[in-house]
């Protein structure tokens, strides 16, 4: 440990940091007649040039390579490469200098995937800087890559399917992308999994009422007395009820805030506290109807949360009894500092860390092996340039990534339960980022990836 700081003293403080700003505790104040940054460097801390993220995507990686070992880390960022090529994620999560590849707009049709595949496609397109005029590099149906014309995205949502069916068999793909349907409708999947036209469902805002079903014993389920949203009159919603039916129902008011903390592991219940209020609409002021210990609700002030997010606890710590609860909210901790979850399960006052926007990409995790674990090159997204973060590596170490893209919406569910799987499907997308427009990269019903349509909850 001594080593550790005195290598971060040693290399960083000197030059590009401002000494008077070094006393342990403090926060460092750069330096404005130098440019460079205090930068991690796996050992502490080092002067560095701050980074350029270059203009352009990496392009996909190649999942289904089985990997004996992590790949070498030619680059950390897209600066140490030449020209317009970029710092980019090999299949083994390892880095190296690539030329990016051009996105066209549009989206790709949906793949036929009923169809028995002797071998794997052929790849006949890297991305759609390969394809002619406004044609994409898509995927096959049976898992290559050649130049489509893209197909066109209707406005709407499409509705959730109802996956209380029984399938025998796949659902027909009666269509392949929303323009071969008529009118305003949209190629949405069934819920047998095959595709059909179907009209677009209407969400309003607000959120449904919580239901009692853990109270109420259901001899049958109840009634579909909706579908969607727009059956409901006025401003009204299409609920699900406490026996799995739907109705029409008005929305609940969720006020700012949060609900404090209970402590509910220290507290002995004889019996279930009584559900005091139903909503926040129920309480006066800004009040909000909270958890209680024992189960049960009732108004509550909210507590002040601040701005920032805890550190991850290191669960490695052996710990012999419980943690102390020194705070129960922020409100209880001086300046900036949030009242965290400690290593051992209590709570104290702490400052808070960085935590910048993006998800960090997942890792290959179950096509390394690891001889040990990896190396801890950061320890929380301040410590990365720009807007790379902090993420896990293949072997549980840690270093500084560029996030992936994640985009709104929900993936739908598969019908996992109701099908054989003779084989697992492939890796057609690693993340949101390589699909097109608002599609999602979602999971198939044979645990593999695809571009998928999102849906709404």
């Amino acid at each position: 440990m001594t080593a550790r700081v005195y290598c971060a003293v040693l290399l960083c403080l000197s030059g590009c940091w401002s000494s008077t700003e070094a006393a342990p505790g403090q926060n460092f104040t750069a330096n404005p007649a130098n440019k460079e940054r205090c930068c991690s460097n796996g050992c502490g801390l080092q002067c560095r040039p701050p980074v350029t993220a270059k203009p352009g995507v990496c392009p996909s990686t190649n999942y289904e390579v089985i990997c004996k070992r992590q790949g070498k880390v030619l680059c950390a960022a897209d600066s140490e490469c030449p020209k317009n090529q970029k710092c980019c994620i090999t299949e083994c999560d390892g880095r190296q200098c690539t030329a990016p590849v051009t996105v066209k707009p549009g989206v790709c049709p949906n793949t036929k995937y009923e169809v028995m595949c002797i071998k794997k496609g052929k790849v006949l397109c890297a991305g759609d800087s390969e394809c002619p005029k406004n044609q994409k590099c898509c995927s096959t149906a049976c898992g290559g890559r050649q130049c489509t014309a893209p197909v066109t995205v209707k406005p709407g949502e499409c509705p959730s399917p109802k996956y209380e069916v029984m399938c025998i068999m796949k659902g027909e793909e009666l269509c392949a992308a929303d323009s071969e349907c008529p009118k305003n409708q949209k190629c949405c999947i069934t819920e047998c999994g095959g595709r059909q036209c179907t009209a677009p469902v209407t969400v309003k805002p607000g959120v449904c009422p919580k239901t009692n079903g853990e109270l109420i014993r259901c001899s049958e389920k109840d009634e579909e007395l909706c579908a969607d949203d727009s059956e409901c009159p006025k401003n009204q919603k299409c609920c699900r009820t406490a026996c799995d039916g739907s109705r029409c129902t008005a929305p609940v008011t969720v006020k700012p805030g949060e609900c404090p903390k209970t402590n509910g592991e220290l507290i002995r219940c004889s019996e279930k506290d009584e559900e005091l209020c139903a909503d926040d609409s129920e309480c006066p002021n800004i009040q909000k109807c909270c958890r209680t210990a024992c189960d049960g609700r009732q108004c509550t002030a909210p507590v002040t949360v601040k701005p920032g997010e805890c550190p991850s606890p290191k669960y490695e710590v052996m710990c012999i009894m419980k943690g102390e609860e020194l705070c129960a909210a922020d409100s209880e901790c001086p300046k900036n500092q949030k009242c965290c979850i400690t290593e051992c399960g209590g709570r104290q006052c702490t400052a808070p860390v960085t935590v910048k926007p993006g998800v960090c990409p997942k890792t290959n995790g179950e096509l390394i092996r690891c001889s040990e674990k990896g190396e801890e090159l950061c320890a929380d997204d301040s410590e990365c340039p720009k807007n790379q973060k902090c993420c896990r590596t293949a072997c549980d170490g840690s270093r500084c990534t560029a996030p992936v893209t994640v985009k709104p919406g929900e993936c739908p569910k598969t019908n996992g339960e109701l099908i054989r799987c003779s084989k697992k499907d492939e890796e057609l997308c690693a993340d949101d980022s390589e699909c097109p427009n608002i599609q999602k990269c979602c999971r198939t019903a044979c645990s593999g990836s695809r571009c998928t349509a999102r849906v709404t909850g």
